[in-house]
């Protein structure tokens, strides 16, 4: 297929999407001025053309009772066959939210949700038992915090929006059989309609809304998302990890972030570097200025810092456990 060109209205089509996937096509025509027949159409070319690769629903897994434990492995004595077989036995296990292949130091990233680390352990134990002979390195690190920023830079301007916030959750909300099949289907359905959920869970499109509204309130819902292509704008995704010599500034180094266009999330742990931005940008020199441009502004707060490019998400649902 190729290649589609996107204009003005794909842009902000796409950003509003990923701002809330969730907007009607209505709401959407007002904001770019046009039809809701004119919306419709394009969002099916996009999805089409597979620059729209589909809908996620943001959860808080920690308002659920669940830590988020990421892992990444560098490789070895492996064929690509047998990588590709392990990255898809991988992404077929329940545990698992997100998957990434990556270039640099690292081959493959991805996250997990457990209860508690002894169910990390167990889970370990049949990883090591089973792909130890590849695995020349592995890092483990566990989430605290997870902010997502929308993709501004698609139109051009600074990011104003809080975003979403997943991990930090010290009580855990209880939720029924009802609660877990609507997370369940909307978790990478975020765009279907209250109608199809409702005789998809067998209950009236009214205790959808209502549940949702339950949900969103108590905050394990934080929003919905659309999943883009970037590589269409001709964007590639950098995750860098950065040593502070101090965390006096930690609040405008986050605010920092928040404004910049091209930085999509920040993420805390425990293991890993004292700080982690994702960003996207067109080439690696425009990657470059833009930590250039972070050194200069927090000279004396930022040590160092390493990153890896993403080649390909291959999973992201934020429900994925039974």
């Amino acid at each position: 297929m190729e290649e589609m060109k996107l204009d003005a209205y794909d842009r902000t089509i796409l950003y509003e999407l990923d701002k809330n996937a969730r907007i009607t096509t209505t709401e959407l025509g007002k904001k770019i001025r046009k039809s809701k027949q004119f919306v419709d159409y394009r969002i099916k070319k996009l999805e089409e053309n597979k620059v729209l690769k589909g809908y996620t629903t943001v959860i808080d897994y920690s308002k659920l009772g669940y830590i988020s434990i990421r892992v990444y492995f560098k490789f070895h004595n492996i064929t690509p066959e047998k990588q590709k077989e392990l990255e898809e036995n991988l992404i077929k296990d329940k545990e698992v939210w997100w998957l990434v292949t990556l270039e640099g130091p690292w081959d493959v990233g991805y996250a997990m949700a457990v209860k508690n680390i002894l169910d990390f352990y167990h889970y370990w134990d049949k990883i090591m038992k089973k792909y130890r002979e590849f695995i020349s390195k592995r890092s483990i690190v566990i989430y605290t915090h997870i902010r997502q920023f929308p993709k501004s830079y698609i139109i051009n301007k600074k990011n104003t929006e809080k975003g979403t916030l997943v991990g930090t959750a010290r009580e855990v909300v209880k939720i029924d059989e009802l609660d877990a099949k609507l997370l369940r289907l909307i978790s990478d359905k975020a765009r279907m309609p209250l109608l199809e959920i409702a005789q998809t869970i067998k209950t009236s499109p009214q205790v959808v809304k209502n549940r949702i509204k339950k949900l969103t309130k108590e905050g394990i819902i934080q929003g919905y998302r659309a999943l883009i292509d970037v590589s269409f704008l001709g964007y590639r995704y950098y995750k860098t990890y950065i040593n502070l010599t101090n965390t006096e500034r930690i609040k405008e180094l986050e605010e920092f972030c928040l404004q910049h266009p091209n930085i999509l999330n920040i993420n805390r742990t425990i293991g890993g570097k004292d700080f982690e931005i994702e960003l996207q940008a067109k080439s690696f020199d425009e990657f470059e200025n833009i930590m250039g441009e972070l050194r200069i502004q927090f000279a004396g707060m930022i040590d160092d810092y390493e990153f890896v490019i993403a080649r390909e998400e291959k999973k992201m649902t934020y429900f994925p456990f039974e």
